[in-house]
């Protein structure tokens, strides 16, 4: 039987490509619908708006860490397609956070 830190990294590894691709369109989707308003800015919603940009930021950050805990991608996980694409998705995403910050 499979240990639970094991069984832990096998269920990160089905979830996490897809939950870094939502955060990085969401987070390019509202930054972007924001800026196309031709709402007035004002001070608070100049606030809110950057206040929500640093938490999805810092959830993007939030899941690269748990990549990282993960120890993904993982060369003991026999489909290495998924694998390759995991590496290529962690690292595209890390290089669009570190343009961001």
């Amino acid at each position: 039987m499979a240990s639970i830190e094991t069984q832990t990294r096998k269920d990160i590894a089905c979830f996490l490509p897809e939950a870094i691709s939502v955060a990085l369109e969401s987070y390019r989707y509202f930054t972007q619908d924001q800026i196309t308003k031709n709402e007035a800015i004002t001070p608070k919603t100049f606030k809110e708006h950057h206040d929500a940009c640093k938490v999805a930021i810092a959830h993007i950050e939030l899941l690269l860490k748990l990549a990282r805990w993960a120890e993904l991608p993982d060369p003991q996980i026999e489909d290495q397609d998924k694998q390759k694409q995991m590496s290529e998705m962690i690292e595209r995403a890390q290089q669009e956070l570190n343009s961001l910050t």
